[in-house]
């Protein structure tokens, strides 16, 4: 019995100091283990990296892709496409001294745009006017011709229209591409043939003929510039984008919301809509429809005579304004068709309507600005301290390496001013020959 008893003693001594050893075994193990793993690189990080590293290389390198934070918006195609484009734009012959100078600036835009465009590319300026001057002669415009194919080569093009203030009682066509509503005609006449936008807006309801060719349109104003990146991107198919407008306010934007509702129209609550516009010219000419449609709503009941007669002048101004109802009319229209249509209109208000003050040198390659568009002020590049002769003693040679908005748009302003118009004509041969 005694002799049982010591043995199991034994036995429990021995299993308690093997299971001692063990359990100091497992712990060296893993604590050699964690040490190990923690002095040697993490090859799933490496990886990662790797992986992180090499697709921003190729985004760097692949054209298609460098698009950070607007690449819903624009794309640049593949070197294959071929890609027709039209510039609308309306020029007021009977105030040819005020705006001769922007019309040309923008025209040495357009050339310097085209450099850097696919020789796939046509891109044309469509110009709306009361006369085929003999500025649009020296400059080579065609007149009356619409593009046939998508081989011709860039070209300027200029269709007669008569403007509503001119109409009276004759609403005839002045041009074989026109169509017009003879009733609506007369409505803008009455009601607001002396609101001097109406013709920029107008112009793109009645000439739809002359830009349906075409995959892709601008409607702009004319003083702006073309960038070097307007010649690479386009937005997609099927959608229109929409630059900046300066207007909203809380108080408008209450306004136009409840106009929306007395109109029975439907409200995507969408604000500071501005009327440069680029994209499907279908759906342009749609937000040109209603756009109008709008105005001569708001004109007739959300505007007193006074008002309508200039003779508050600015004194309302953010709040309610007259000088602004194309952007009222286009922001009823827009967000109309958004959701009533389900039709793709996006605001794109980093890409149009850029400022041309900036003096940032990568500002335009780096956030692909597309347009840049003349505000009031007085700082350079400044429309108001241009055509009052404040530059002219700046050389535009020394600005060829200034990239900024400021630096680009002075360059091709005062270009466009040293040079003749048949040199401009020339600027437009010479890549025509490319």
């Amino acid at each position: 019995m005694g002799i049982s008893l010591r043995f199991a003693r034994r036995i429990c001594l021995i299993f308690i100091i093997f299971t001692f050893i063990l359990l100091v075994i497992i712990v060296y193990v893993h604590t050699f283990h964690t040490s190990f793993l923690k002095s040697i690189p993490s090859f799933s990080n490496v990886v990662i990296q790797s992986n992180h590293s090499n697709n921003q290389k190729s985004i760097k390198n692949d054209k298609n892709k460098i698009v950070p934070k607007n690449s819903q918006l624009i794309y640049h195609p593949s070197s294959e496409s071929i890609v027709l484009r039209a510039l609308l734009l309306f020029y007021p012959n009977d105030q040819e001294s005020g705006f001769l100078p922007e019309f040309r600036w923008f025209y040495r835009s357009w050339t310097e745009m085209m450099m850097n465009e696919s020789t796939l590319w046509r891109t044309d300026i469509i110009v709306y006017a009361n006369k085929y001057t003999s500025v649009f002669k020296k400059l080579g415009c065609l007149y009356e011709k619409i593009r046939l194919d998508s081989k011709e080569k860039p070209q300027c093009r200029i269709f007669p229209y008569i403007r509503i203030k001119d109409r009276t009682s004759n609403h005839d066509v002045s041009s074989k591409y026109q169509i017009i509503d003879t009733q609506r005609s007369q409505t803008l006449y009455d009601q607001l043939r002396s609101y001097g936008y109406i013709d920029s807006i107008n112009t793109v309801f009645e000439f739809k003929t002359t830009f349906l060719m075409y995959d892709f349109i601008l409607r702009t104003d004319m003083d702006c510039f073309l960038t070097e990146n307007f010649a690479l991107y386009i937005p997609y198919n099927d959608s229109v984008l929409v630059g900046h407008g300066g207007y909203s306010t809380e108080f408008n934007n209450k306004r136009l919301k409840r106009i929306a509702r007395d109109m029975n129209w439907k409200y995507a609550n969408k604000t500071s809509l501005g009327s440069t516009w680029y994209g499907s010219p279908s759906i342009t000419y749609q937000m040109a429809d209603y756009t109008i449609q709008a105005m001569i709503h708001l004109v007739m009941n959300e505007f007193t005579i006074p008002e309508r007669e200039h003779k508050l002048g600015v004194m309302l101004w953010p709040e309610w304004h007259f000088g602004v109802l194309l952007l009222y009319g286009g922001h009823l229209a827009i967000n109309h068709l958004i959701s009533n249509n389900n039709l793709t209109i996006l605001l794109a208000d980093q890409l149009l309507d850029q400022g041309v003050t900036s003096k940032d040198q990568v500002d335009i390659r780096k956030n692909l600005r597309l347009h840049l568009h003349c505000w009031h002020g007085s700082n350079p590049f400044s429309k108001f301290e241009f055509k009052a002769g404040k530059y002219k003693s700046i050389d535009p040679s020394t600005l060829i390496s200034d990239t900024s908005a400021s630096g680009y748009a002075m360059r091709m302003a005062l270009e466009s001013k040293s040079m003749s118009l048949e040199q401009l004509k020339e600027k437009l041969l010479d890549i025509k020959k490319l």
